[in-house]
């Protein structure tokens, strides 16, 4: 019995002891991983410092020259207001998320890229929005141009000759912002698919009228109505070039066609 008790006091001795041990290594294990953490902060402070020294401190790297430049009509002295670019700067400091942000602000730019080019020079690039209609919002107003996504772009006059988008109702409109419109939307997927396409010497849209909920009125050269259903742009347009063409090869001059019927029979008048 005596030799019983003796053996449990040592078992729970020695779990005692296991388990004090376990504590202890425990302790010295978040010890040492917090000594790391620590360790490792304070490299990471002393390599940032040293790549500031290196970098954004350094003389060598003072921006000298900013060449900025676009393929559109923007000039360089008109970017480098819009970017508030000044030499004088260290190039690492330059904030290319800012900058970007300036720049596409500006109505007429889709995408800017930037680079550095060492030591002293930053590169900028901006690619500008290319007007492929005009949107007529308001009675006796300029109409403004738009993009192939919508976005309203300022009147010029080379923009006079693009197609003009009618009736399209809309309460304010101003540079930088996108038409939604899903009437203007459907006579830009018109426009651009025909390009796309190669139909731009076939067909030739002159004007777009969107008055009606169920349709689209498209004017080509030649004086030419086309009724559009606000569906299957690539499909209407692919049948209304092969309209045209039979038209041709039998010496017929269109006047109307309707294109919105489903079936393979496309209406058509003739002058």
């Amino acid at each position: 019995m005596a030799a019983k008790r003796g053996t449990k006091r040592r078992y729970h001795a020695r779990t005692k002891a296991s388990k004090e041990t376990a504590a202890r290594r425990g302790i010295l294990i978040s010890l040492t991983v917090v000594f790391g953490l620590v360790v490792l902060f304070g490299v990471f402070q002393a390599l940032a410092y040293t790549g500031s020294l290196f970098f954004s401190r350094n003389p060598y790297f003072e921006l000298k020259h900013i060449l900025i430049r676009s393929d559109g009509r923007l000039s360089s002295s008109q970017l480098m207001e819009y970017a508030k670019l000044e030499t004088g700067v260290n190039l690492f400091d330059v904030d290319f998320d800012t900058l970007q942000a300036d720049l596409e602000a500006v109505p007429l730019v889709q995408s800017v890229r930037i680079q550095r080019k060492l030591p002293d020079t930053l590169v900028v690039d901006v690619s500008e929005r290319t007007a492929v209609a005009q949107v007529s919002w308001k009675w006796r107003s300029v109409p403004f141009l738009i993009d192939r996504e919508g976005v309203v772009l300022p009147p010029t006059r080379t923009g006079q000759a693009l197609p003009l988008i009618e009736g399209v109702k809309l309460d304010q409109l101003r540079p930088g912002e996108q038409i939604t419109d899903p009437g203007v939307q459907y006579a830009l997927e018109l426009l651009t698919t025909c390009d796309a396409m190669r139909f731009s010497s076939q067909i030739g849209f002159e004007r777009f009228d969107l008055r009606y909920p169920d349709h689209i009125t498209a004017t080509l050269t030649g004086n030419i109505n086309a009724r559009f259903p606000r569906q299957a742009a690539r499909e209407k347009l692919i049948r209304l070039a092969r309209v045209m063409e039979i038209a041709r090869e039998q010496g017929r001059r269109i006047k109307t066609v309707d294109l919105t019927p489903d079936g393979l029979n496309v209406p058509t008048t003739d002058y």
